[in-house]
């Protein structure tokens, strides 16, 4: 079956510029936040050390890790909007908890594995947290302190969005409407749920915690939404260029506001930018071929974001400790994570992977749309999950 590229590429260049945010910007500028998750002592206070080459990528007006976060929240949109017309509630559901839980939870004892190998210096290895750990948002819903990760909140505001796919189910993917509606719904939610946010989410409630999480960013999956149910011929080019526009508004709006995530401005308009430019690859990617660089970064993309920053920053942590020039340590510290990653994608995602593509198809399995809907070379049902979408986050 035939692969959309240009949406494969743009997975191994989101899952590229979240290491470049990480290893070369917010390691090197940010030393209290990065010495947090490596679970050691800063190596100098703030910024005050870094590095030339971090304090060049800074000053670039663009946040990287915002733009690979947003790269793959499109994408996720997408993909998923393919899987509503392809499976049922039941079959959707397994197909995706198998697409994300497994992959997760093995990088997730990864994580925990390299904080047991530093010592567990804050004690944070307590077997049922660890547990609780492994399932994006348990924890925060149980009110224990998991160890922290740094990214495990892109991955419940994923599991949000599937629950709003189950709601809307194909409306998501037929009804202008219903997509503007599921917009509408995350900023009555954001501005009805009132109080200050908690990092456990304790003073609102923990699902009211992950609810207010994902709402602000709810909008941009959509967008992925409409864009794919475009491009299958189920959405009208008038409602997409009414739909690109005001959900990125509510989004913008959204985050602006939010308190549960709040962020700096260039964060905010890199986000907006960066659904610009997702929207302008759409509309001309059909000219993008495949290379294998890119192919290879797409394929462990998952697994690498999933692997990559408590790893990272704690070898950082020991090589620049020990003295080696920053430039070296980042190279060895991304050739290990890449390794690292690649594993993780061999020995658990495949697998799992197709084992719930089976399950979903066994249970439910619906035939793409009609061929008639939109022209053979250009049928986005050929863009199945073993050859686009690999990454749902």
């Amino acid at each position: 079956m035939k692969r959309v590229e240009w949406a494969n590429a743009l997975r191994g260049v989101a899952a590229l510029t979240v290491l470049v945010a990480h290893f070369g910007v917010v390691f090197w500028m940010n030393q209290t936040a990065a010495a947090s998750l490596a679970r050691r002592q800063q190596l100098y206070p703030g910024d005050s050390a870094a590095p030339r080459f971090a304090r060049l990528l800074a000053a670039i007006p663009v946040d990287f890790g915002a733009l690979g976060v947003a790269l793959f929240f499109l994408l996720s949109g997408y993909v998923i909007a393919i899987s509503l017309d392809r499976y049922s509630r039941r079959g959707f559901i397994i197909g995706r908890v198998m697409r994300v839980i497994p992959t997760y939870a093995a990088g997730f004892l990864m994580t925990c594995a390299v904080i047991w190998a530093i010592s567990d210096p804050n004690h944070e290895l307590i077997p049922g947290h660890v547990l609780a750990g492994t399932i994006p948002g348990l924890s925060i819903v149980l009110g224990v302190n998991s160890p922290a990760d740094g990214i495990v909140w892109t991955l419940i505001v994923e599991l949000v969005f599937y629950v709003v796919c189950l709601l809307g189910y194909r409306s998501l993917t037929r009804r202008w409407y219903a997509i503007l509606a599921a917009g509408l719904a995350c900023a009555a939610v954001q501005f009805l749920i009132k109080g200050p946010a908690t990092h456990l989410g304790q003073t609102i409630g923990g699902l009211s915690y992950l609810v207010l999480l994902a709402c602000p960013f709810l909008p941009v999956m959509l967008i992925g939404v409409a864009l794919s149910a475009h491009r299958r011929g189920q959405l009208g080019g008038r409602a997409t260029a009414l739909l690109v526009p005001v959900l990125a508004a509510i989004h913008l709006t959204l985050l602006t506001t939010t308190t549960v995530v709040p962020t700096p401005l260039r964060y905010r308009l890199t986000f907006v930018g960066a659904i610009a430019a997702f929207t302008a690859i759409w509309a001309v990617g059909d000219h993008w071929r495949a290379h294998p660089v890119p192919d290879f970064f797409a394929d462990i993309s998952y697994p690498l974001y999933v692997v990559h920053p408590v790893l990272g920053y704690t070898l950082l942590s020991l090589l620049a400790a020990g003295g080696l020039r920053a430039p070296a340590a980042v190279l060895v510290t991304t050739a290990t994570v890449i390794v690292s990653a690649w594993l993780l994608h061999q020995v658990v995602e495949v697998p799992t992977h197709r084992l719930g593509q089976r399950w979903a198809r066994s249970i439910a399995y619906r035939p793409p749309v009609e061929a008639s809907a939109v022209a053979v070379e250009e049928q986005p049902e050929t863009v199945v999950e073993e050859s686009l979408a690999r990454q749902a986050t």
